[in-house]
């Protein structure tokens, strides 16, 4: 997996304060893009995006969010998975009644199908992490909503789809491109966190049916689906998984600065497309609320 830790740098300059939450966004869309290291910076340095907001949600207030626009279609772009606050993020999101979200990062390959700088849009999940809440409060969301959410499938199909296709066109485009492959389908295996794996904790990952492993799109998979938002998330490769292969970390920057442009071009690309779902009947609206618990009426 490939996690933002520097262990033992140097202390970090304090962070610009955070923009103060606001009454009202400026703009209103019904997708969200959330970042991480499959774009990176790719977003932020686009030209497509606003001025960072926040608002006040039940949790406190959100990461910064900034207002996007490309192709006609308005999107919430919230960088580097919300800086880690995932309960504020998707607080954040359901409150502003976005409908759908794409996700994304770089992971370790178990499967050994899956190569260094392929594609993979995962449709399953098996989660060890350890220091997130597995259920959001109930305070975020309306009263009388008893959430228990099933996740068969875990992901949204119809993005899923959209995602893998819209890769597989983008990389057709580029002959330099030609070598990578694109995986629909693949089972994330999200770690506990905090550090790399072990080789014995990967060949368990492997016997459990992990095909790739990261640290972040798992909770956001989970996340989504509680608040009733139809997620799907763009998975590069960016390193054999430990004990599987070679690598080191200054390999990571050649994949970043490859293909967090390609990551980009895909998310524009697949905007329209999401767009066109909107009242459309999703998998997920049968998921996510449990019957409420009694004997008759």
């Amino acid at each position: 997996m490939l996690v933002g830790l520097a262990f033992g740098a140097a202390p970090a300059a304090a962070a610009p304060e955070a923009a103060a939450p606001v009454a009202q966004p400026p703009c209103q869309a019904k997708i969200a893009i959330v970042g991480g290291t499959f774009i990176n910076d790719a977003m932020m340095k686009s030209g497509l995006l606003g001025q960072p907001f926040t608002i006040e949600t039940a949790v406190g207030p959100s990461p910064e969010i900034r207002c996007g626009r490309s192709g006609g279609i308005s999107f919430y772009y919230v960088d580097g998975h919300g800086g880690g606050r995932f309960v504020e993020t998707w607080a954040a999101l359901y409150k502003l009644g976005v409908r759908d979200a794409i996700g994304g990062a770089t992971a370790g390959g178990i499967n050994p199908a899956m190569k260094v700088r392929d594609y993979v849009v995962p449709n399953d999940l098996i989660d060890f992490n350890i220091d997130r809440p597995r259920l959001l409060p109930a305070s975020i969301f309306k009263e009388g909503e008893v959430i228990l959410p099933r996740y068969t499938p875990a992901t949204d199909p119809l993005l899923d789809e959209i995602l893998a296709s819209e890769t597989e066109k983008r990389l057709k485009r580029d002959k330099a491109l030609a070598d990578i492959g694109v995986h629909r389908g693949g089972v994330v295996l999200q770690a506990a966190g905090g550090r790399f794996e072990t080789p014995a904790e990967i060949r368990m990952f492997a016997k459990l049916g992990g095909d790739l492993v990261t640290m972040s799109v798992g909770t956001e998979i989970a996340y989504a689906r509680m608040v009733g938002i139809n997620y799907a998330c763009l998975v590069i490769i960016s390193n054999p998984a430990e004990g599987l292969g070679e690598w080191k970390f200054d390999g990571l920057s050649a994949i970043y600065q490859q293909l967090n442009p390609v990551s980009l071009d895909i998310l524009l690309a697949a905007l329209p497309r999401i767009a066109a779902l909107e009242g459309k009947p999703r998998v997920g609206d049968a998921l996510r609320i449990h019957p409420e618990m009694k004997s008759g009426k």
